[in-house]
């Protein structure tokens, strides 16, 4: 049934700006839909709420539920619930208690508050049974089905669900049936059933877009990317988390931190690890302002994971806050955080205690996914029962979900364990395949767990994102720096590779005000050298070649991640204009050997600049070739993701839109291709260029 025509927001907006009394002000707003109604922004419904804000300090209730309700899906937690608890539901009639009680119910959820979620829930349903409407049984059924989900009631949390579809579709409230659509895709994502869920997902969006409610769009897309990457598709997935990123802040909304954590999760599977912190450190300021559990539990458990080897003590404190922070969906994650944490610390007694309660739970949910990587981590720790039984019912799961990623760490880690070391290598070439760059070897699970404790050389340099120097395959920890200008002697000394610097070129960009810069120089270099070689192992000269006019590395004593990245990324280049049949999987390592922005922490540094530039370019340049290299074989599909990535790089990028709809199409994979279009015609709008219809572009 459609929404009959409903007055505009601007004259509701209009009659609190001319100052009109409080009982016409609400008169018209309750002449609106719902739809109309949740076009507000924050801004508007604070202005709202203070025209008729009463001398106590509350609410008229009926204005209280839809505030909560709309700046919930806004993303504004606290404010959500500061309108619930400013109003007396007692005025209502028992439809719209119902809806007080289910936008209630629904943040008392978020927070993980199960007592006043079940005590809320049974008001609003009783509420909703009594008036027969259709939209407050919508509502009080979602509550149900948050209930069922509490309880790991996976069968009533479905049947909630499509009970609250079938009311919603009855009142003709396309925003509610998407959000319940969108629900379930998010339940069967936590049951890792991830292509049904992307089939609600995709309902979700259809009926979001018919209403134009940007908030509940940007939802479906942020849980797009999620579904994405637990198929291994992570650059479309990194596409859609952007768009949904634009799109709340469009809004001005703080589920922009959502779009943090996943594109932070994203950036972590890609073994993109300063990428992903910035990301983590971003989602945990907004998760913390509001509140929000949902974003702040997986942005602190990738922010472990990934600072586990350069700073194990922060690691050790996020996994103790982890396990006591009260989660709707069960804790799970704070456990396999904990377990692979205290693996890394040597602790196995706890890792294989945290790992036997992880299986427990995830078991209880259907957790599959978190099951899988329980049984992993049971076996890597040591736990008891058959490793080889384990590890292959987690190899299943990944298998069974359509998680290729996991798929190929599960069998690297077989074949590390049983001894085949072809399939290792093997295994390892598929995952780089997949997008995975080599720095996920680095991330607290699996692959981390597996690295030897000595490295093939004896000092290693890592510029490509966080700068890591790695000294017998340990991290150089920050307090072991004696200055700041020795870092940054060895950064620059890496960007020139083994061309180097003159010494008075050095001098005069580390100390440009300086009279006597040369004693600092040697000073700093002096440090340099302890910290490179504490115990004197080596000659002087052995990673550090010094005369007295120049300054370089040993590229055959210590391995520069840069310099590598350069060699393989114009070999492998090289390789494809020859026609080598292996040229693609050249192509793949190198790309895999391009984890991050060149000294990403030094953004502002004007020697690092033209380093950075170089190496961007020379690494948009392998994804390029690439993408449309497998876009001519025979399995043109390949190329999606890599495409997608191109996308990522430059979101205006036509061609590349072109060449990636037009696979789409091919493929049969029409939804997508269509998904693709629509981005493509915003990304043109903003630059004023007409766009390309989807016709053109598929014939």
């Amino acid at each position: 049934m459609a929404q009959p025509e409903q007055p505009p927001v601007g004259e509701l907006l209009g009659l609190v700006a001319s100052g009109a009394n409080v009982g016409a002000i609400l008169e018209a707003f309750g002449s609106l839909g719902t739809v109309p109604i949740e076009q507000l922004s924050a801004r508007q419904w604070e202005t709202l709420a203070d025209a008729v804000r009463r001398d106590d300090d509350t609410y008229p209730a009926n204005l209280a539920w839809r505030a909560a309700y709309g700046l919930r899906y806004l993303g504004h937690t606290e404010r959500s619930f500061h309108f619930l608890t400013k109003a007396d539901r007692t005025e209502l009639d028992d439809a719209e208690r119902a809806q007080f009680c289910a936008a209630w119910a629904s943040s008392a959820w978020g927070s993980g508050d199960q007592e006043a979620c079940e005590s809320l829930t049974a008001e609003a349903y009783e509420a909703a049974e009594a008036s027969g409407d259709d939209a407050a049984l919508a509502a009080a059924w979602e509550s149900r089905a948050l209930l069922a989900a509490m309880h790991a009631d996976s069968a009533g949390d479905r049947r909630a669900h499509e009970r609250a579809l079938e009311h919603a579709t009855a009142a003709g409230a396309d925003l509610m049936a998407s959000r319940v659509h969108n629900n379930l895709g998010s339940q069967l994502f936590d049951e890792s059933r991830y292509e049904e869920s992307l089939e609600q997902f995709g309902h979700s969006l259809r009926l979001a877009e018919a209403t134009g409610h940007l908030s509940s769009i940007a939802l479906v897309r942020h849980n797009l990317a999620d579904v994405m990457l637990n198929l291994g598709r992570l650059d479309e997935a990194l596409v859609e988390v952007e768009a949904a990123r634009a799109l709340w802040n469009s809004v001005d909304s703080p589920m922009i931190g959502a779009a943090w954590q996943v594109l932070a999760d994203i950036q972590r599977a890609r073994g993109n690890t300063a990428q992903a912190t910035m990301a983590y450190r971003e989602a945990v300021a907004v998760a913390e302002r509001e509140n929000e559990t949902q974003t702040l539990v997986p942005a602190l458990v990738g922010t472990a994971l990934i600072s586990v080897a350069t700073d194990p003590e922060e690691a050790r404190l996020i996994a103790k806050r982890l396990l006591q922070i009260p989660l709707g969906t069960g804790n799970v994650p704070a456990l396999t955080t904990a377990g692979w944490i205290a693996l890394h610390d040597g602790d196995t007694e706890s890792a294989i205690s945290y790992a036997a309660e992880a299986v427990d739970e995830a078991s209880r949910r259907q957790a599959r996914a978190a099951l899988a990587e329980s049984l992993e981590l049971s076996v890597l720790a040591g736990g008891v029962g058959d490793p080889e039984a384990r590890l292959h019912e987690a190899a299943s799961i990944w298998e069974e979900i359509g998680n290729p990623i996991r798929a190929q760490v599960n069998a690297i880690v077989q074949a590390h364990l049983f001894g085949t070391p072809f399939g290792e290598r093997l295994a390892r070439s598929t995952l780089r395949s997949l997008g995975v760059q080599d720095d996920a070897y680095g991330i607290a699970g699996p692959l981390q767990a597996l690295r030897s404790d000595q490295d093939d050389v004896p000092v290693r340099i890592h510029t490509l994102g966080t700068f890591v120097v790695y000294r017998a395959g340990k991290p150089v920890a920050t307090s072991e720096w004696p200055s700041r200008k020795a870092r940054d002697i060895l950064k620059i000394l890496a960007a020139r590779g083994a061309s180097g610097i003159r010494r008075d070129e050095i001098a005069d960009m580390l100390w440009p005000d300086d009279d006597d810069p040369g004693s600092k120089l040697s000073v700093a270099l002096s440090h340099l050298k302890r910290v490179l070689d504490p115990d004197k192992q080596y000659d002087t000269n052995y990673f550090i070649v010094a005369d007295r006019a120049s300054l370089r590395l040993d590229i055959d004593n210590t391995s520069i991640d840069v310099v590598e990245f350069k060699g393989a990324a114009a070999e492998s280049i090289a390789a494809h204009s020859a026609k080598d049949p292996g040229a693609i999987e050249m192509l793949e390592a190198a790309a895999a050997m391009h984890t991050g922005d060149f000294l990403a922490d030094d953004l502002y540094e004007d020697w690092a600049a033209e380093a950075r530039d170089e190496v961007d370019a020379l690494g948009s340049d392998v994804v390029r070739v690439l993408a449309f290299a497998l876009a001519k074989t025979s399995v043109p599909e390949r190329s999606v993701a890599w495409f997608a990535r191109l996308i990522s790089y430059d979101p205006h990028d036509e061609p590349t839109y072109e060449a990636l709809i037009w696979v789409l199409a091919e493929a049969r994979r029409h939804g997508e291709a269509r998904r693709y279009h629509r981005m493509y015609e915003m990304r043109m709008r903003e630059l004023d260029v007409p766009a390309q219809s989807l016709e053109d572009m598929t014939s």
